[in-house]
């Protein structure tokens, strides 16, 4: 991991409820991580789908004439799962616990690291 990409996942990781941070080509490749404990998963398969999600949610948006999605959020029963376009060929990808973390506070801190990021690839 690139000293520079590391301290903003650092930094996003301290971010309460969120367990994982991933940046994540539109190829489906993790580029940079930082995970957490109590996640198991298959991190290559997952950002093999994070980007069929990403594209598409960019397909909605194409049918829909809405232009392409800045940040999508996804709500499962104990997590949220955001995915947000960096610009250009990737996109970071935040995985927190909805018990810890407030939606609100965590699309604030990706809009607010997402140039830290793209700065740093």
């Amino acid at each position: 991991m690139s000293v520079a990409v590391g301290r903003v996942l650092t930094d996003i990781m301290r971010v309460p409820g969120v367990s994982a941070v991933f940046v994540v080509s539109k190829e489906g490749f993790i580029v940079e991580k930082a995970i957490g404990g109590g996640l198991d998963i298959d991190e290559d398969a997952a950002a093999a789908m994070i980007t069929t999600v990403y594209g598409s949610t960019s397909q909605l948006g194409d049918e829909l004439k809405l232009g392409t999605p800045d940040t999508v959020t996804l709500e499962y029963p104990g997590h949220y799962v955001l995915l947000h376009d960096l610009g250009g060929d990737h996109m970071v990808v935040v995985i927190a616990e909805k018990a810890k973390a407030i939606l609100g506070r965590l699309r604030y801190e990706i809009k607010k690291q997402a140039p830290r990021i793209k700065q740093s690839l």
